[in-house]
């Protein structure tokens, strides 16, 4: 006797809708670095917890223009996600961090 349940799995109706990760250039990171009013956080490797940025924002852009620095907009299993907020994501390896940008909506 075989105990594989037949046919496609059910969704629960209960189940909180995924919100997709966006993509997103560093062009408009920057227009966001310059423009708009964020909260900005970040954490090094060897941090347990994100702490608030204090720098200027003339070091985010250049950290942004990196070649290996990587940017995209968190969805709702990214760590750093935050309901309520469009939550852009710059990992940057040159100074081993990874840095959030909160823009509440």
């Amino acid at each position: 006797m075989c105990c594989v349940p037949c046919g496609p799995r059910r969704r629960s109706s209960s189940r909180e809708s995924i919100i997709p990760v966006e993509r997103i250039k560093k062009a408009d990171v920057e227009y966001i670095i310059c423009a708009y009013d964020y909260e900005c956080l970040f954490k090094r490797t060897v941090d347990a917890e994100y702490r608030q940025y204090e720098g200027c924002s003339a070091n985010l852009i250049a950290i942004l223009h990196q070649g290996n620095t990587k940017v995209k907009v968190a969805g709702s299993r990214t760590p750093g996600y935050k309901p309520g907020y469009r939550t852009v994501v710059m990992t940057a390896p040159c100074v081993n961090a990874t840095i959030l940008f909160r823009i509440k909506q």
